[in-house]
Order: structure tokens, then C-alpha cells, then sequence
């Protein structure tokens, strides 16, 4: 007996001691070796990590006002396994939020501990919600971004996605500054039924980096309404222009119609969004015969005095025919670019090598971006010299087969208005920290990558005789017997030259006949620049030529801006007379 005992007592001590010892593992293993598993998977059952989009910096004009600014705004949330009667909660929502009972119903069943309703609700919903005092729901204060001009500046200034990410123009050119550092915190469940949802929120989220531009609101304004004009006016498909502060490169104005706004974006097309002027590439036409000339005046093969002889309105180059719109016959250097003859121009341009011209072309930014800070610059299209036929050589010499943006153009007729310097355009003044200071330069060691503010650098490219040759040649574009004498503004001399391309058409593999781009560039007061302005309409459908359609963009929004800038009229210039006879040449 007494040994049935001591093994029933050994027994169960056994017993009691191998289940302590299953216990302490266990716990050993919960405790010591899974401790890190585990607490991760309590943390997902009671918090979830939002990601904070900081509050964006400013965008303002060069008179310091708001382009572009970051508004709060509340965006509602809801934590599914804490809400009891679903349907209940998507019936009393729906109304409040905009969205159909059958999709808020969804949402709510998610198995998900976290998920957004609506982002970025305005105040009059949020106000809405909270009445309802709901349990198992609530609001994260977000960001939204507004453009307080609405239409006028869209494709420079672009717009911000959801998530507050730059998604076009400026916007996303200078995301890395614009943006600044996301936060993260935790929404967490405290009970049964109560969340706390800005626990461990790391308070206001600072601003990084602010932008001052170089647009001219007023300005930006008047461009815009102007070219809405002419664009109309010409039954065009659309058209660009840019306004630049002709010594500086300070672009104050760039203009492409029709536009959009910013604030309501997903209702336009993708080709709204395109800032044309910078972007997109066209053939100059015309305008291009002053980079001709400039090159063959510098290599010494023409003189300021020669004449050339227009062949009557017909010039074979091998199996093609060069065409002018008037039968010309002999014509001075100065008549040439006043009248705006493709013959002459290809005969000039024809005396240079391909190599060289090239080089002269490039001289003068053609061939690669122009650096102005703004979004997807284009650098246009040039053809290797070596692949130039007599055809391409002839073409090229007035403006046809190569392809250049506006702001590329604009910038190469204003070196007549610098005594032969490129001036490079620039469209930010300088970047502001949160302490407001105002910086020229900022790296982001992130993406390696500085950006740098304000003016560059002018280059002498041609020498200034040259210049002042070609500035005097433009400003009889617009005088009495040139192609331009629409643009003539009275008490002002402008200088300026037409553009009219004819636009390739893939399907036929040759140009149109009926569809074209006219264009008008040029500067103001032409002794003394002070604005270089650039109108490109395409496909109008009143007049081809430049001086018809683009001419009288180009004189109202110099009119306009010289005003504002208190540009007075010169007593002794009486250029501009209402009155005057269509030249169908440019």
C-alpha cells in the first residue's frame, strides 16, 4: 500500500512538473522567441500607420500673389469591425458624401481595420458628418490644392493628384521642393468601440520650399484673353503665345488656348494639359529666314548692300519647286527678309555648308532644351547635315523641316534685341524656405539634383553690328511694304518677323496645302527692348499668314503690356495707321 502510494504521489508530481515545464516553454516561446511576430500582429489588429502628405508650399506670381496654395480639408475614415449596423451607417452617410448607398455599404463590410470613405471633403460635409456623431468613424485633416486664378497660368503652374503629388507643370517640375517630407502616425483602438485617431500625429506638418515665379498675373491675364481672341477670331485650332522681359529673360507670361483649370482637371482631356509653347514642337516657317541671314551676314558670304534676284516667284532645287507668294524679281538683303521671299532665303541659306549652317542653328539653342525650369522641355528636331539633301538645305533656310518650339524661337529673335547675347528665359525667381528666406540655389542630395533660380548668364553669339543689321531689318517687316503691317503699334517701333508653315500630313506623306501654322515674333520698342513677344496659331482657317492672324495677337498684347509697364508712346514715330492694305505675303 504504502508503495502504490508513493508511486501515485511520484506520478502525479510527474505529471505536475512536465505541464510546468510545457507551460514555460510555451511561454518561452510566445514570450522570447515569437515576441516579435506576435506584437507586430497585435499592432495590426489594433493600429494602422497613415501616411501624412505634408502641407504644400506657395506658388506666387513676381507681385507676390497666389498661384498656388494648400487649403485643410477633412477626410473621413472608418474602422469596419468597430461599426455594429452597417447598413444603418450607409444609409445615414450616402447623402453626405456623395457616394451611393451600395458602394458606402461595401466599404463598410471590408475586413480591412482601416479605410478611407472620401478624401479631402469640403467644410460643409464635414460638418455634415460630425453631426451625425458616429461611432467608429472619423476625420484626418488633409490638404487640398487650390489655384486661385483658375484657367490663367494652367499649364505652367499644373496641378497635384490625390496624394498630393505634382502631376503637371511646375507642380511636378519642383515636386521634391514643393512637397517636403511625409509623416506617418497612428490611428489606434482604444475598447471596444473608440478610436483615438490622431494619437502619436507629430502636430502641424511644416511647408518645405515656396516659389516665387517670374509670371506677371496681369500680364498672364491679358495673354490669355488675347489669344482666346485671335484663336476665335482666325477659327484656329489653337494657339500659344509667351511674353518675356526682353533684357532679362524673365518669361512673365505663357499662354496656350484652349486651356483648363487646374482645380478641375480630371473634366479635361490630357491634351489640355500640354504647356504647347514649351513642349510642343512646330516648323517656324518665316520667322526662321533671321537665323538665314544672321549666318550668312557673319560667315561674310552676302553683304548689307547686295541684291539677290527672286527668279519670279519659281526656283527648281533638282525635281522641286521653291515658290514665293509674289513674283519677285530683284530684291535687297533688306527686301528680302521685309518681303519675306523663301527663294532668296533659300538661295542665301544655300551659300552656307551644311555644317556650318548647322553650327549657326545651334548657336542659337535649336537642337537642345532651353533650360527655363519649366516641366518636359522640348529640344525640337534637326537633321544631321550630313543627311541634308538640296531640297532639306533650301527647306531649312526658311523655316521648314526643322522642328522648334515657341519658347526656342522666341528666345533666338531676341538676341536682335541684346546687341547679339542669348538671353536664356527663366521662369523661377528663387525658391523661399520656411523662415523666408530666398534662396538661387537648393540641392537635394536625395536625387542628387540642384536647382538653381533667378537669371543666367548672356551669351554673345553674334557679333553686334550684325544684330543691330538684322533688328533694323525687322523693324521694316512691319512698316509700310512689309508682311507685317497689321502689327504696327503708333508711338512704338516694333520689330518683329511673320511666319507662315504648311503642317506635314502623315496619311498623304507630303505638306498640306490647306492646313497651316502663322506665327508672329518679335520685339518692343526696337531701339530699346523692353518686351519679346512670340503668337503661334495653328490650322487657322481666315488667313494662313502670320501677319493676318498672329500680327494683331502680338500688337494687343504689346499695347496692353508696354501700358502697364508705363512704356509711354514715342511722340515722334507715327507708325501705326488703322487703315492699311493686306499683304499676302506672311
Amino acid at each position: 500500500m504504502i508503495y502504490s502510494f508513493k508511486v501515485r504521489l511520484l506520478t502525479v508530481v510527474g505529471l505536475f512538473t512536465l505541464c510546468l515545464i510545457l507551460v514555460l516553454a510555451r511561454s518561452f516561446q510566445l514570450q522570447i522567441l515569437q515576441k516579435d511576430r506576435l506584437q507586430d500582429l497585435a499592432r495590426s489588429q489594433q493600429q494602422r500607420t497613415v501616411v501624412l502628405e505634408p502641407k504644400r508650399g506657395k506658388i506666387f506670381d513676381r507681385n507676390g500673389r497666389i498661384l498656388a496654395l494648400s487649403v485643410p480639408v477633412g477626410s473621413l475614415y472608418a474602422h469596419p469591425a468597430d461599426i455594429e449596423s452597417k447598413h444603418q451607417y450607409a444609409k445615414k452617410l450616402a447623402p453626405h458624401v456623395d457616394i451611393s448607398f451600395r458602394k458606402l455599404h461595401k466599404l463598410l463590410k471590408s475586413r480591412k481595420p482601416f479605410v478611407w470613405i472620401k478624401r479631402r471633403m469640403d467644410q460643409r460635409q464635414v460638418k455634415a458628418v460630425k453631426a451625425l456623431k458616429l461611432e467608429g468613424i472619423g476625420f484626418i485633416e488633409e490638404f487640398l490644392r487650390y489655384y486661385p486664378e483658375r484657367y490663367s497660368g494652367a499649364a505652367v503652374i499644373g496641378f497635384t493628384g490625390i496624394d498630393s503629388q505634382g502631376l503637371e507643370g511646375i507642380e511636378f517640375e519642383y515636386q521634391d521642393l514643393l512637397k517636403g517630407q511625409s509623416r506617418r502616425y497612428v490611428v489606434e483602438k482604444e475598447g471596444s468601440y473608440r478610436t483615438v485617431p490622431l494619437k502619436g500625429h507629430p502636430g502641424p506638418l511644416p511647408e518645405q520650399y515656396s516659389l516665387k515665379l517670374t509670371l506677371d498675373s496681369r500680364i498672364q491675364h491679358l495673354t490669355e484673353e488675347q489669344l482666346a481672341h485671335g484663336v476665335t477670331e482666325a477659327r484656329a485650332d489653337r494657339g500659344s503665345a509667351i511674353v518675356m522681359d526682353s533684357k532679362t529673360g524673365a518669361i512673365l507670361a505663357v499662354s496656350t488656348y484652349p486651356g483648363f483649370d487646374p482645380n478641375r482637371y480630371e473634366r479635361f482631356s490630357r491634351a489640355h494639359y500640354l504647356n504647347r509653347p514649351v513642349t510642343a514642337g512646330y516648323e517656324p516657317g518665316s520667322t526662321f529666314k533671321v537665323i538665314t541671314l544672321t549666318a550668312a551676314l557673319s560667315e561674310g558670304l552676302i553683304t548689307p548692300g547686295q541684291s539677290f534676284f527672286c527668279e519670279n516667284g519659281k526656283f527648281r532645287v533638282r525635281s522641286h519647286t521653291v515658290r514665293d507668294v509674289k513674283k519677285f524679281g530683284k530684291l535687297t538683303l533688306k527686301q528680302v527678309l521685309q518681303k519675306s521671299s523663301n527663294i532668296c532665303a533659300a538661295k542665301i541659306g544655300m551659300s552656307l555648308s551644311p555644317e556650318k549652317f548647322d553650327e549657326y542653328i545651334r548657336r542659337f539653342g535649336f537642337g537642345s532644351r532651353p533650360g527655363t525650369g519649366l516641366a518636359a522641355e522640348a529640344s525640337g528636331k534637326l537633321l544631321e547635315p550630313r543627311r541634308w539633301s538640296p531640297l532639306d538645305h533650301a527647306s531649312i533656310s526658311f523655316g521648314q523641316g526643322i522642328l522648334v518650339s515657341p519658347i526656342q524661337m522666341l528666345a533666338a529673335v531676341n538676341v536682335f534685341s541684346t546687341n547679339g547675347k542669348r538671353v536664356i528665359p527663366y521662369a523661377v525667381e528663387y525658391a523661399i524656405d520656411s523662415r523666408g528666406k530666398k534662396l538661387q540655389e537648393i540641392s537635394v542630395p536625395k536625387n542628387r539634383k540642384v536647382y538653381r533660380f533667378g537669371p543666367k548668364p548672356h551669351e554673345p553669339i553674334v557679333e553686334p553690328q550684325v544684330a543691330r543689321l538684322i533688328n533694323r531689318f525687322m523693324v521694316s517687316v512691319t512698316e509700310e511694304g512689309g508682311t507685317a503691317r497689321r502689327v504696327a503699334l503708333e508711338g512704338y517701333e516694333i520689330a518683329g518677323k511673320t511666319g507662315t508653315s504648311q503642317v506635314f500630313d502623315p496619311k498623304l506623306g507630303r505638306y498640306s496645302s490647306t492646313r497651316h501654322i502663322a506665327s508672329f515674333a518679335g520685339f518692343v520698342p526696337a531701339s530699346d527692348p523692353v518686351i519679346s513677344i512670340i503668337v503661334v496659331i495653328r490650322n487657322p482657317r481666315k488667313s494662313p499668314y502670320g501677319g493676318v492672324v498672329a500680327g494683331p495677337v502680338f500688337r494687343e498684347i504689346a499695347r496692353q503690356t508696354l501700358k502697364l509697364k508705363g512704356i509711354m508712346p514715342s511722340p515722334d514715330l507715327d507708325q501705326g495707321k488703322e487703315t492699311v492694305q493686306l499683304s499676302r505675303n506672311d
